[in-house]
Parts: structure tokens; sequence; C-alpha cells
């Protein structure tokens, strides 16, 4: 329970005291900008890379809670077996 309540705290005090930052730099911004209205492949290609950097802390996600369920599953499943 206690580390619970540290893991909740520490997430807690990282979404609050955050800092804003610049996410892009002068030339990728410019890129980005000026290849939405054209077919610009490097600009298709930053936002797939974008796309990419998106799904990836989803699919880990899935992944793990899919995982863990199974497990659960598994546990419940011998419980019953072994009468519990």
């Amino acid at each position: 329970m206690k580390k619970l309540l540290v893991f909740v705290l520490f997430l807690g005090l990282t979404v609050l005291l955050n800092t804003g930052v610049q996410a892009q730099c002068a030339m990728c911004k410019m890129a980005a900008e000026s290849g939405t209205q054209a077919d610009n492949s490097p600009v298709l290609g930053l936002n797939q890379g974008i796309l990419y950097l998106a799904v990836v802390p989803y699919i880990s996600f899935s992944v793990i809670a899919f995982l863990w369920w199974r497990g659960y599953k598994r546990r419940q499943k011998e419980e019953a077996e072994l009468g519990y």
C-alpha cells in the first residue's frame, strides 16, 4: 500500500510540476507548416514519425495489460481447480 501511495504521489507531482518546452526547432516547424499545402515527402515522413511515437506507448500498455489479464485468469482457474 505504501508503494502505491508513493507511486501515485510521484505521478501526481510529475504531472503538476511539468514545464513548458519548445517541441520543435524552427526549421522543422517551418517545413511542417509549408508542406501541409503541397504533397511533400519530408513532411509526410515527419507525420509518420509523430504517429509512430504516439502509437508505441498505447501498444506497450495494451501488451502489459493483456499479459496481466491472462495471468489473472490463469490464477483464477488454478484456484478454482484446487478449491480455494
